[in-house]
């Protein structure tokens, strides 16, 4: 478990990088990917987009009722397709990939509240300002 790291091995010892390399098999240190967070984010969103257009436009649905099926849809959506591809990558950061993919939906979600309020305050101020 423990790698003996004393200095009794000389830089060029090749028995000693196969040692390490035997000794690092064990430990995964696979991290979260990239494009499967973006990917699954992008997969949520439009799961959501698609659950709340199908229940209130389509099928004419009561608002709460159309927004519990697009949160549904969204989640759905986002871990399905961010567990199937990391699969497909064949990582093993399945959850970490999931939870930046949330943590990149909130982080959008923040900064769209964010413009939409600092435009609504510009165009107050322009409204009353202006003229």
């Amino acid at each position: 478990m423990f790698q003996d790291s004393s200095a009794r091995f000389s830089p060029d010892d090749s028995n000693h990088a196969a040692q390490q390399d035997d000794a690092d098999l064990g430990f995964d240190n696979s991290g979260p990917s990239l494009p499967v967070i973006l990917l699954s984010a992008a997969f949520g969103i439009a799961g959501g987009v698609i659950g709340l257009y199908a229940t209130y436009t389509v099928l004419g649905w009561e608002l709460p009722a159309s927004v519990f099926v697009a949160v549904l849809g969204a989640s759905a959506a986002l871990g399905v397709s961010g567990a199937g591809l990391t699969a497909l990558t064949g990582a093993r950061a399945a959850v970490a990939n999931i939870a930046m993919s949330c943590g990149l939906i909130v982080l959008s979600l923040f900064f769209l509240g964010l413009c939409m309020v600092v435009g609504a305050l510009a165009a107050t101020l322009l409204m009353i300002y202006g003229g």
